[in-house]
């Protein structure tokens, strides 16, 4: 398999973002499972630009606001 064909699950975020999200983890997720869901939106989301803080709701609610 050469490396090019390897999936690899990545999330890309601009650091303010970022912050926001570590702040998240440590004072407002109530549960590991809030972690994984939040993770897997940012995965998914982040797949074709990098997040922003105008994603921030969406990755934590799984609501959109537009």
């Amino acid at each position: 398999m050469k490396i090019n064909e390897i999936k690899i699950d990545a999330v890309k975020m601009d650091v303010p973002l970022f912050i926001r999200m570590l702040e998240y983890a440590r004072e407002d997720a109530k549960t590991d499972m809030d972690l994984h869901k939040v993770t897997e939106r940012a995965v998914r989301h982040s797949q074709t630009r990098v997040l922003t803080m105008d994603d921030y709701d969406f990755l934590v609610t799984g609501k959109t606001t537009k």
